[in-house]
């Protein structure tokens, strides 16, 4: 699992991310399981070697050649799940719920993702389209749609929050509900976790609907407030090259200058689970 430098006149390094091997590895699995491919990919699974970067259950990357665990990630619940189909049993953080009473459950998962940062729709939302959804992302979406729901009704703004790239530095956000601030925060935090990411100004100016998101809600849940959603960003975030990643909330206007692979896949992707469950 190879990073692409984008600033580089090369193709990249020898890092490893153990979060995008889980999305290789759900991507996979799927396609292991198409009748047209069955068995194609689980040959080319088998050769690598991905138990040297699962220690002691938790999913490492790897970092000029230093292994950092990717435990404290919103995708580490999703990436346990896409190693654990190929037979690698992997931890998550979200797993919680064990020998607690329900509300005691959720309060405790709600604690595990308040440290570990905001939550967005993905790879929260990606759960429910390639592996059916577990009860802890189940619960965790209920309350993200409900935040969001929430927020529209009592000051008009829409909410489709998400991680993605914008117009200018640092080109890449995470953005969600920060569960452990006061209040309901739409909070902001990037691959380095500067604080000047994170302030109020920061956050205000750069809050925005995500395009994949609006779909993802819209393949995850019939709601009336999915359907506003989707209607926003058809209507301002169509390009001629699919859909752009975001539209900005302070602004109204849809991010410029390009159009991101992975929103476009991820849009892709909820219409064909769309499709499939309406069939």
């Amino acid at each position: 699992m190879i990073w692409i430098a984008t600033d580089k006149f090369k193709w990249g390094n020898r890092n490893f991310d153990g979060c995008d091997a889980g999305r290789l590895l759900a991507a996979l699995y799927n396609l292991d399981l198409h009748p047209l491919v069955k068995d194609r990919a689980a040959p080319t699974v088998a050769s690598w070697d991905l138990k040297d970067i699962v220690q002691n259950g938790f999913v490492y990357s790897v970092e000029n050649g230093i292994l950092e665990t990717t435990f404290r990630s919103h995708c580490a619940h999703y990436a346990a799940w896409a190693f654990r189909t190929w037979g690698i049993e992997v931890k998550s953080p979200y797993e919680v719920f064990q020998g607690k009473s329900s509300p005691d459950g959720q309060m405790a998962l709600l604690e595990v993702c308040g440290r570990i940062g905001p939550l967005g729709a993905e790879p929260l939302l990606m759960e429910a389209l390639e592996f059916g959804m577990s009860a802890e992302s189940a619960y965790l979406a209920d309350v993200l749609l409900a935040a969001q729901i929430e927020e529209h009704g009592e000051t008009g703004r829409l909410i489709g929050v998400s991680e993605g790239p914008i117009n200018n530095a640092p080109w890449f956000l995470y953005q969600g509900l920060q569960f452990d601030a006061q209040g309901r925060v739409w909070a902001t935090d990037t691959v380095a976790g500067l604080d000047a990411h994170r302030t109020k100004a920061f956050r205000d100016e750069h809050l925005s609907i995500s395009s994949k998101a609006a779909y993802l809600w819209s393949a995850y849940k019939d709601h009336p407030f999915c359907d506003r959603l989707l209607t926003e960003v058809r209507d301002k975030a169509k390009t001629s090259n699919g859909f752009a990643s975001s539209i900005n909330q302070r602004t109204g206007e849809p991010s410029k200058t390009y159009s991101d692979i992975n929103t476009n896949a991820v849009i892709l992707q909820s219409i064909a689970h769309m499709l499939k469950r309406d069939s």
